[in-house]
C-alpha cells in the first residue's frame, strides 16, 4: 500500500519506461485540448462582437486571436512525445496560455466596465482546473498547478479590490474544491496507467519487465547507444540445474528460488536506466546502458555472490540455494539487438560448459 502511495505521490521512483508511456499520454491530450481550444477561441469572437461595445470586442479578439496562435503552435509541436520533462512543459504551457488569455481579458472588461455583466471569462480559472482531471499526474504535479491557478485568481482580486468580499471568497474556495476533485480524478488517472502498464510488461511470477517489455527496451537502448556514443551491455542469465532442482524439490520450490533471483536482480538494477526481466522459463536479462566493462563484471559478481547467500526455506522442509551462470555482451559499432542477445546467448553457455556459477564475456570476433 505505502509502495502504491509512493508512486502516486512523486514521480522518482516511476522508471523512465514507465515515463515514456505516461508522457506520450500527456503529449496527445494537451494537443487534442490545444487544438478544441484553437478553434473554440477563435469562433468565440463572433459572440463577443454581439455582446461586447466595439472597442472592447476588438481588443479581446486580438486576445483571442493570440491565444489561438498559441494553441496551434502546441498543436504543432511534435518533438520528445516520449520525453516527461517535454509533456509536462507542454502542459505548464497550455495553462499559461489559458492564464495569460484570463488576465488579459479581465483588464480590458474591468477598463470598459463590463467584468462584472459579461458571463463566461470569470469561469476561465474554473475550466483550467477542471482541465487537469484529463491528465495522468502524481499528487505535487497536480498540486503545483492547482496552486499556480489559485494564486493567479488572489492576485486578480486583489488588483479588482474583491480580495475579502463573499463572491471572490467563494471563487476561492470553489477553486480549491474543485482542484481537489480534479486531482483526485488526476491520480486516479496516474494509478489506472501504472496498473496497466504492469499488467502489460510486468512477468505476473516475478514482477520483472516481461519478454515483450526487454525487447522494446533493448531496440530503443539500442538506437539511443548507437546515437549517442554510450556503451550498453546486456547480460543473460540462467539459473543452474533449474530442472533438476524442479524434480527433486517440486516447481513450488522453483517458484520461490525465482521470486528469490527477481530479488536479487531488482537489487543490483539500482539506476532507473538499468532494466532487469524474465526472459523465459529459468533465463533472464539484464540491460545496463552507460555502464563500463569492469562495472559491468562488479555488477555480474555481485550477483552470483547474493545467490550464494541466499537460503531459502522450501515446501518440502529442506533449506536450499542456487546459482547462475551470466553471459555478458556489450554493444560494438553498427550491432543490432538480434546479434547482441546471440553474443550474450553464446556467452551464456560458454559459462555453463566451463563449469556454471561464473560469467563469460562474450567476443565481438567469435561471433562474427
Amino acid at each position: 500500500m505505502w509502495e502504491v502511495m509512493n508512486d502516486l505521490i512523486a514521480a522518482r521512483r516511476h522508471s523512465r519506461y514507465f515515463n515514456h508511456t505516461r508522457s506520450y499520454h500527456l503529449f496527445t491530450r494537451v494537443r487534442m485540448i490545444a487544438w478544441l481550444l484553437m478553434v473554440l477561441q477563435s469562433g468565440w469572437i463572433l459572440i463577443d462582437w454581439l455582446l461586447l461595445p466595439a472597442e472592447a470586442s476588438t481588443t479581446i479578439a486580438y486576445a483571442r486571436l493570440a491565444s489561438s496562435g498559441c494553441c496551434l503552435l502546441l498543436g504543432l509541436w511534435y518533438t520528445h512525445p516520449y520525453r516527461l520533462d517535454v509533456s509536462l512543459i507542454r502542459l505548464l504551457a497550455l495553462v499559461l496560455v489559458l492564464t495569460l488569455f484570463q488576465t488579459a481579458s479581465t483588464v480590458i472588461l474591468e477598463q470598459h466596465g463590463y467584468h462584472a455583466t459579461v458571463a463566461g471569462y470569470a469561469f476561465f480559472p474554473f475550466m483550467i482546473i477542471t482541465m487537469l482531471a484529463i491528465f495522468p499526474l502524481t499528487l505535487f504535479e497536480v498540486a503545483g498547478f492547482v496552486c499556480f491557478v489559485l494564486l493567479v485568481e488572489l492576485v486578480t482580486q486583489l488588483w479588482l479590490g474583491a480580495w475579502g468580499g463573499v463572491s471572490g471568497l467563494n471563487d476561492l474556495w470553489l477553486l480549491a474544491i474543485l482542484g481537489a476533485i480534479a486531482g483526485w480524478a488526476s491520480i486516479n488517472q496516474l494509478n489506472m496507467l501504472l496498473v496497466l502498464y504492469r499488467q502489460a510488461t510486468r512477468d505476473p511470477l516475478t514482477g520483472l519487465a516481461n519478454r515483450r517489455q526487454v525487447m522494446e527496451q533493448l531496440e530503443e537502448d539500442i538506437k539511443a547507444a548507437h546515437a549517442q556514443g554510450t556503451p550498453l551491455t546486456v547480460m543473460m542469465f540462467d539459473l543452474d540445474k533449474f530442472k533438476s532442482f524442479n524434480d527433486q524439490y517440486g516447481h513450488a520450490a522453483g517458484d520461490i528460488v525465482l521470486k528469490q533471483f527477481a530479488k536479487i536482480l531488482r537489487e543490483h538494477a539500482k539506476r532507473k536506466v538499468d532494466l532487469a526481466g524474465r526472459f523465459g522459463g529459468e533465463e533472464f536479462l539484464m540491460v545496463l546502458p552507460n555502464m563500463k566493462a569492469e562495472q559491468v563484471t562488479e555488477v555480474a559478481d555481485a550477483i552470483r555472490q547474493a545467490c550464494h547467500a541466499s537460503r531459502l526455506k522450501v515446501p518440502t522442509g529442506d533449506e536450499v540455494s542456487f546459482t547462475t551462470s551470466i553471459g555478458i555482451s556489450m554493444l560494438e559499432e553498427g550491432e543490432g539487438g538480434s546479434s547482441l542477445l546471440q553474443r550474450a546467448d553464446e556467452a551464456l553457455y560458454q559459462a555453463k560448459d566451463s563449469g556454471r556459477d561464473r560469467y563469460c564475456m562474450a567476443s565481438w570476433k567469435e561471433a562474427a
